[in-house]
């Protein structure tokens, strides 16, 4: 596994203060940037809606964050913005595979995050931000320098949550981008239960799948949502898996590239917890690296000792 540094973002500094490390980091970020914004070229629409979807869905912290990051590399906020909201706006470039077992000494919470990109940009920069309140850490990201939200990342002591992709019929809503809830989850949540509540009532603006695993036997489920609705899918084993399609949620899904290989990576991953309980992360980083559970856009792989907030990344 490789060393990844962790970068503190105090949340007791003003923005300026505490995303300042990113000064060192232009380069990637205009280069990611430029990425993510590349894949909007004919959706110009996006630019016509984006003012009055950020005034109603973004909270002032946050575009103060997204305003901070566009100074740094000369963007307008407008487009850093969109490039936070790639997941909102075009999920289908994601795949992913995660699970959460007990081993009956803790919980590993683990994923593949499988995401489009030319020349593995998001597996280069990987960042684990750590952030900190009142001088500790409060919880524990794994992202990019530029991007504010969270797809994963863990309470140490409490819970972990990573997101998954998932297509559904129903229509978007005006609401909350996907990656702001979870970082809102990891910043007021204080239990696991607490971050279920919050991840199963909140409207948001499109569909997801989002694995939660806390530090009970029990603690482990997969939220199956839309916009407006959700459905709990509960571990019914020692560990609990999710790729990138409903098995609860009553929905007529749709037809899409997503689904071409959920099934089959969803089955090898249970198949190989059936067969061997890992004791440690390097045996779950040996599920992640299956090659039938792996894709080809596979750009991260992480645990997180739920207990301890340790990480590992490949």
């Amino acid at each position: 596994m490789k060393t990844v540094v962790e970068h503190i973002v105090d949340l007791d500094l003003p923005v300026e203060t505490r995303w300042s490390f990113l000064k060192t980091f232009r380069a990637p970020m205009g280069e990611l940037m430029q990425c993510y914004l590349k894949d909007f070229e004919d959706a110009g629409y996006l630019y016509d809606v984006i003012d009055a979807y950020k005034l109603a869905a973004i909270p002032e912290h946050y575009r103060e964050e997204i305003s901070f990051i566009a100074s740094l590399i000369d963007l307008k906020e407008n487009e850093v913005l969109l490039a936070n909201l790639y997941y909102d706006i075009l999920k289908f470039y994601f795949g992913c595979t995660a699970f959460a077992v007990n081993n009956g000494s803790t919980t590993y919470h683990c994923r593949n995050l499988d995401w489009h990109t030319e020349n593995n940009l998001l597996g280069q920069h990987t960042m684990v931000f750590d952030f900190h309140k009142n001088g500790k850490t409060l919880y524990k990201t794994i992202g990019w320098p530029g991007f504010v939200g969270a797809l994963s990342g863990t309470k140490p002591g409490k819970f972990s949550l990573t997101l998954n992709a998932v297509l559904s019929n129903d229509k978007p809503e005006m609401a909350y981008p996907v990656s702001f809830l979870l970082r809102d989850v990891l910043t007021s949540a204080n239990s696991f239960s607490e971050a279920r509540q919050m991840l199963m009532t909140t409207t948001i603006v499109c569909d997801c799948l989002i694995l939660l695993s806390g530090i009970g036997v029990d603690e482990r489920v997969v939220i199956e949502r839309t916009p407006t609705r959700s459905a709990l899918r509960e571990a019914h084993e020692k560990f609990i898996a999710v790729t990138n399609d409903y098995k609860k949620l009553e929905n007529g899904e749709a037809e899409n590239i997503l689904r071409a290989t959920s099934c089959s990576r969803y089955d090898r991953a249970l198949e190989m917890l059936r067969h061997e309980m890992p004791q440690d992360a390097t045996a779950c980083l040996s599920i992640l690296k299956d090659e039938d559970v792996q894709m080809q856009i596979t750009v991260q792989q992480m645990i997180f000792d739920n207990h301890t907030g340790d990480i590992w990344i490949d």
